[in-house]
């Protein structure tokens, strides 16, 4: 018999590489414009038709290639980039493996012309499907130019699985964001025929950059984090609470400045908008990371789209705190340290009763889950305590209550302009910060269940529920193993109201199994059980507030960690500002006068 083995032709070799990092026109734009950064360009060009499948042509200034590292970048494997496995380590370049280019010069029409920085002449080389066809000389050439025509002619294959020029052209523009947004200090032209024409001028700073690439009406939207810490630095921007998209498509990841898909960095991002979002809809965000090279692996992907962390849970949390302190506070000017003037102290306490009802002069509601504290006057230490003697800050955050309309949304002046308080979605975040204190305070009690329940799980779930006992444990159940995949359910946290214990259980190790065992991410299931049950227990539509109640209500509001929604993710207030009001009344611009008024 013959052999069955042999070697690929270099041209299938090629190929096949190809399939694995050109997908579509924009993999080509991609790998071109890295290679444009990694040159030290500060100015890219970028020419594209029929959505880049009958034309792209990116231009840089960058430090141009000789004749023969010309030639050798055509060459698999070929890269200034690395040269021993410990590189790896320490990578700060996009372009590393050296396959783009003879990648891309294998599907296409391919023309390179560079010249090196300090020289005289430059070269032309044209490929046509992986085969050189000519090559020219030339002069007065500046850094480099790529011309790519006609993909994949040669793998009519792969042709026909393209999508519609409008939909190419779509992920063209988009790459072009990803490469805008991590590198502001380079400009970009570019020109879609069709398409239109736009630019990113050179030399901005990243939040210009953010707010010129997403426009001035989603950057209003916008609020700037930046922390360092623990090994990793987090900056950009994310949207404000309560404001968000039906989509993904604008969120957007950058480790190191390379654009990336990492579950845990869009996994820290949704917790922290667990309860600051509604349901269906998805924050808008340009974030940054910042590690040491030796922390992450960026050779997963071959297109080193995915990036990994040493210490993804670390790097999890850090993304999820980084962003729970930007949220917090934002909106109107509540001061950290916020104080009350002395007319606004010792304000009633509400009635409470054992069963919810609305009285004539206000509201009480049930309280069984915290022992018999009162939800609404009963503030843990983790709230500034107000007293006759507490000092008011230099400039302490003004406000005064109109009142109440509709039965429903209470009109507080402030400095700013009028807040329109929701007063059902305002209780329910003054209630479930309280719950999800005191729940916290008394998790570790177990509460004994007078069956205890059998359990028998897969064999995935079993090695994980018995990796993370301790965890359980601290958490407030408690579990005993009966064997390789049977345990007893004996107890389960003093704060949890459902009874379905097992499904309950169950739902926290599917979490535990989906998010690649990351420990922790049961909180979201106790979250969203207080959740629902302070929406019974809040203030409706109707509940006629006293003067004395809606103080309270606003004061309590405001000393929240996140009041801007409620645990839903429904806006808390809407903001009207003075100036609004008076561009509708005529008080500003040609015709109108500069009378403003002030809070009494």
């Amino acid at each position: 018999m013959g052999r069955k083995i042999h070697i690929l032709t270099e041209e299938v070799s090629n190929q096949i590489a190809a399939g694995e990092i050109i997908e579509r026109p924009a993999s080509v734009l991609k790998e071109l414009i890295e290679n444009s950064i990694d040159a030290g360009a500060t100015q890219i060009d970028v020419e594209t038709r029929s959505g880049g499948i009958s034309w792209i042509k990116v231009k840089d200034d960058g430090c141009g290639m000789s004749r023969e590292d010309a030639f050798l970048s055509l060459e698999r494997h070929a890269t200034s980039k690395i040269s021993s496995l410990s590189d790896f380590s320490r990578l700060t370049t996009y372009g590393f493996r050296g396959e783009a280019i003879p990648a891309i010069a294998s599907v296409a029409k391919f023309s390179l012309a560079t010249q090196e920085k300090g020289t005289s002449k430059g070269i032309v080389i044209e490929v046509h499907g992986g085969k050189i066809v000519q090559v020219n000389e030339s002069g007065g050439l500046e850094g480099t130019t790529v011309a790519v025509s006609s993909l994949f002619f040669n793998v009519p294959a792969r042709l026909k699985f393209l999508k519609s020029p409008r939909t190419e052209l779509l992920h063209l523009q988009k790459q072009l964001i990803f490469s805008a947004l991590s590198h502001p200090e380079i400009g970009i032209r570019y020109d879609h025929s069709p398409g239109g024409k736009g630019r990113w001028e050179k030399g901005e700073d990243f939040w210009k950059r953010i707010c010129s690439v997403l426009g001035e009406t989603w950057a209003k939207e916008l609020l700037w984090i930046e922390k360092e810490g623990e090994g990793f630095k987090i900056y950009g921007a994310i949207s404000k609470p309560g404001v968000g998209r039906p989509s993904r498509e604008d969120m957007f990841f950058f480790v190191n400045k390379r654009p990336v898909e990492s579950k845990s960095f869009s996994l820290g991002v949704f917790d922290a908008y667990r309860n600051s979002l509604m349901k269906g809809l998805y924050p808008l965000c340009v974030l940054f990371a910042e590690v040491s090279p030796d922390e992450i692996d960026v050779n997963v992907h071959p297109t080193k789209k995915e990036v990994r962390f040493k210490r993804e849970y670390a790097f999890r949390n850090f993304v999820n705190q980084v962003l729970l302190d930007g949220l917090k506070f934002q909106g109107i000017s509540v001061p950290s340290s916020f104080s009350f003037e002395k007319k606004e102290q010792n304000l009633p306490t509400l009635p409470t009763t054992d069963t919810a009802h609305i009285g004539e002069n206000g509201l009480s509601f049930v309280n069984e889950s915290l022992s018999g504290e009162d939800l609404f006057t009963n503030y843990t230490s983790s709230h500034p305590k107000e007293t006759q003697e507490t000092k008011l800050p230099d400039n302490p955050f003004e406000y005064k209550i109109v009142g109440l309309f509709s039965s429903l949304y209470i009109a507080v002046e402030i400095k700013e302009g009028i807040l329109i308080i929701d007063q059902h979605a305002a209780h329910e975040r003054v209630l479930f910060e309280k719950m999800i204190e005191q729940f916290h305070a008394s998790q570790k009690q177990a509460q004994k269940l007078l069956t205890p329940i059998l359990i028998t799980l897969s064999a995935t779930e079993a090695e994980i529920l018995s990796n993370s006992l301790s965890f359980f444990e601290d958490l407030g159940f408690e579990i005993r193993s009966l064997g390789i995949s049977s345990f007893l359910l004996e107890a389960i946290p003093s704060g949890i109201k459902r009874t379905d214990y097992e499904m309950f259980l169950r739902e926290v190790l599917l979490e535990l199994v989906e998010l690649e065992r990351h420990k922790k991410t049961a909180r979201p299931y106790w979250q969203r059980d207080i959740a629902l049950s302070v929406c019974k227990k809040a203030v409706k539509s109707g509940d006629l507030l006293t003067r004395e109640e809606q103080e309270k209500l606003v004061r309590d509001l405001f000393l929240c960690k996140f009041p801007h929604t409620c645990p839903h993710g429904r806006p808390t207030w809407i903001k009207i500002e003075f100036k609004e009001l008076e561009k509708q009344f005529g008080r500003t611009g040609v015709q109108g006068c500069e009378l403003k008024g002030k809070i009494l």
